[in-house]
């Protein structure tokens, strides 16, 4: 899967929605203060996010805790339930303050079943592309792997810029790419400073990531 193009269309999608469901009554902004636990209403909305970072984490009936999922903007938390799981528990955990739709799911009910199936099924592409990619990694170096996230961040600050440079959010940090490489900081830390010395990335002002030379990132990303 082409995760860039793939990513346009998941937006192209979502966008839709958004802009169809925003005109339903029922629908409400929501504001979350963070960071802290989010538990959503799934089982009668789904969340559709304007701003800020949602991490979601599979909890193990033995309590082990794995990153599971990566949720930004034009990403929906809630459309159908947790898949590929029996008996276990899901956490979300916010990066930060979070905005965006609550949308009663008895929205879809009248969205035109065309667009209806092609919402569900790039969303559920998308579920199953962050297990994909997970599995993909491990074929990868500690390089790859770092450049590949970063492939992957890069495309979610291409489609919405959160300000107006070409910067992460300041949350982006090495902790959580160690986390989702499942590799030590220090590791991302030496891979993350040799980017820098090739001015593939630099830091700005407020301490945010920039990256300067996605080419690089994406020729050398093992795909």
């Amino acid at each position: 899967m082409n995760f860039i193009q793939f990513h346009k269309e998941l937006f192209r999608v979502n966008s839709d929605f958004s802009n169809y469901a925003s005109n339903h009554a029922d629908v409400q902004p929501f504001f979350f203060e963070g960071p802290s636990i989010f538990k959503p209403d799934l089982d009668k909305y789904a969340f559709l996010i304007s701003e800020g970072v949602i991490l979601k984490y599979h909890i193990s009936p033995l309590g082990k805790m794995l990153y599971d999922n990566f949720y930004t903007h034009k990403s929906i938390i809630g459309l159908f339930p947790n898949i590929f799981y029996f008996d276990d528990y899901f956490e979300y955990t916010t990066l930060g303050n979070v905005s965006g739709l609550k949308i009663p799911l008895s929205t879809l009910d009248s969205y035109p079943e065309e667009s209806k199936n092609e919402l569900f099924f790039k969303n559920i592409q998308r579920e199953l592309f962050w297990k994909d990619s997970a599995a993909r990694m491990l074929g990868l170096n500690l390089q790859q792997k770092i450049y590949y996230i970063l492939s992957i961040m890069y495309n979610f600050r291409g489609i919405n810029p959160w300000d107006n440079t070409y910067s992460m959010p300041k949350y982006i940090t090495h902790e959580i790419l160690s986390t989702m490489a499942n590799v030590s900081r220090t590791r991302v830390s030496y891979v993350m400073s040799e980017l820098q010395k090739q001015n593939v990335i630099t830091y700005n002002d407020d301490g945010k990531l920039v990256i300067q030379d996605i080419d690089f990132l994406h020729d050398n990303c093992g795909y």
